[in-house]
């Protein structure tokens, strides 16, 4: 968890850093300095990628016979850090700091896929990839280690802005005459609350933001009894068991996704006048296409940002008002799969229609309210608030059972908004009769009259009891 803050300025004092080997006219290499802030920072962040991937090269994986491991990579790369800075002259004088941290980020990638794989895979689900390198042309960061204030250190100016100070020096035979071996770059970030105690910083140069590594702060409650369901989907983002509605800033959303999609159109344009195929074209790239990719991914970033504040302040309301909040265990990436093919039996090398086209909107709409993020932000704030607990429910038949008399037939479903019971002519909105449905499976299973038997997990996480009714896993901090 961390505290993220926005980069205004990054100002350089001191000595002009040494940047490695330049080639210059006559063909030979001189060393190069530079004191434009910009180019440091990228400086910075190629050298964090240069050194993560050097790292990542030692990884092994299976051959495609699955006969034996084989490197990740090309070569394997198994310098340490004093022979990095030897041998490799744009690492030469990399603040110590910022080049022992893809070390630890590294592995810790590495060895979170392997076990995010293996628990999938017994899940039946699938796996994904593991971490790969980091691309030339990804986005820019690096990680600077805090150290008990060996480096990036912060201070507050003032109420709404302070600044961290990153520290390095040049190598001794490159140190220029009449100027000091030190250099420092002085981040200022604007903040909105203190910063508390943090491990280290992450530099996100592409968004201009930096981020404290830190313990988050539980959310401040009081135990109020009240309990509630939760059913999420895409005409309404959350559905209470109140009868009340929580929804994404849906117009703002629509006018971002809007706009990404013309310029995406024109960009398809560009690529088809030139007479190339958008691999041969990604290749050399006009200067308009690049000026066009990157207003999209700004476009991507502020759509993510909306939704990712809209979450944050929603899920920290539900956890200050309810004790008890139930909410379904979705499996969201088996939900936007694609529709299976349907061969036509009389025409061979055919399909009938199968409905792709209206389940490719339904999964469009699906990744773009990102419903799993509501689910992790409430795991890990009703853990950390010790007076909730979060219970996820199996969710099948929740849409189509009455939630006055419990009768259960998909007849009852009269459209996507509507549901009129069959037997008892219960008539209500869709969405808040299976949050009703979820709040009652929740209920149940807490009180232990729902048939529910332990199951074997993970030594790591906390047994879960699933049963008949209500396939349910509680998740809160032991006492």
């Amino acid at each position: 968890m961390s505290q993220k803050v926005v980069i205004e300025r990054v100002r350089l004092r001191g000595a002009a850093p040494y940047l490695g080997m330049c080639k210059i006219d006559d063909g030979g290499y001189a060393p190069f300095y530079s004191e434009n802030p910009d180019v440091v920072m990228d400086w910075l962040c190629d050298a964090w990628r240069c050194r993560y991937n050097q790292l990542r090269s030692r990884r092994q994986k299976w051959d495609r016979e699955k006969e034996g491991l084989v490197p990740v990579g090309r070569d394997t790369d198994m310098r340490t850090d004093r022979q990095v800075r030897e041998e490799c002259s744009w690492l030469a004088a990399v603040p110590a700091m910022v080049l022992q941290s893809p070390n630890r980020i590294e592995n810790t990638d590495w060895w979170a896929a392997n076990k995010r794989r293996k628990t999938l895979k017994k899940k039946g689900q699938n796996p994904g990839s593991m971490p790969r390198f980091k691309e030339k042309h990804g986005k820019r960061m690096f990680v600077c280690w805090y150290n008990n204030g060996a480096n990036a250190r912060y201070r507050q100016l003032n109420k709404h802005h302070g600044e961290v100070v990153i520290t390095g020096q040049n190598p001794g035979k490159y140190k220029l005459d009449g100027q000091p071996c030190r250099w420092e770059l002085h981040i200022r970030v604007r903040v909105s609350q203190r910063i508390r105690a943090y491990t280290s910083v992450g530099v996100h140069w592409d968004d201009r933001t930096l981020v404290f590594i830190n313990e988050p702060l539980p959310v401040e409650r009081r135990v109020t009894g009240a309990m509630v369901g939760i059913d999420r989907g895409v005409k309404h983002t959350l559905a209470l068991s109140d009868g009340t509605f929580q929804d994404l800033p849906h117009k703002r959303l629509k006018k971002i996704d809007k706009r990404i999609r013309s310029l995406q159109k024109s960009q398809a344009r560009r690529v088809n006048m030139s007479g190339k195929t958008m691999k041969e074209y990604r290749k050399n790239p006009s200067k308009t296409y690049k000026r066009v990719q990157k207003e999209i991914g700004i476009l991507h970033r502020k759509a993510h940002n909306i939704i990712n504040d809209w979450q944050q302040k929603t899920t920290t309301r539900l956890v200050r008002d309810y004790d008890i909040i139930s909410m379904e265990n979705l499996q969201l990436s088996d939900m936007t799969k694609k529709a299976k093919k349907k061969e036509d039996p009389n025409n061979p090398k055919r399909y009938l229609p199968n409905g792709q086209a209206a389940k490719r909107g339904l999964n469009r709409s699906m990744r773009a309210a990102s419903l799993g993020g509501i689910s992790q932000k409430l795991e890990y704030k009703t853990q950390l608030s010790m007076t909730n607990r979060l219970v996820l429910i199996n969710p099948a038949y929740t849409s189509q059972t009455c939630s006055e008399c419990h009768y259960c037939a998909k007849e009852n479903r009269k459209s996507q908004a509507d549901f009129q019971c069959e037997q008892c002519g219960m008539s209500m909105n869709a969405d808040v009769n299976a949050a009703i449905n979820i709040l009652q499976r929740g209920y149940e299973h807490l009180l232990g009259v729902d048939d529910a038997q332990r199951v074997i997990t993970e030594q790591d996480t906390r047994p879960a009891n699933r049963g008949k009714s209500a396939s349910a896993r509680t998740r809160k901090t032991p006492t």
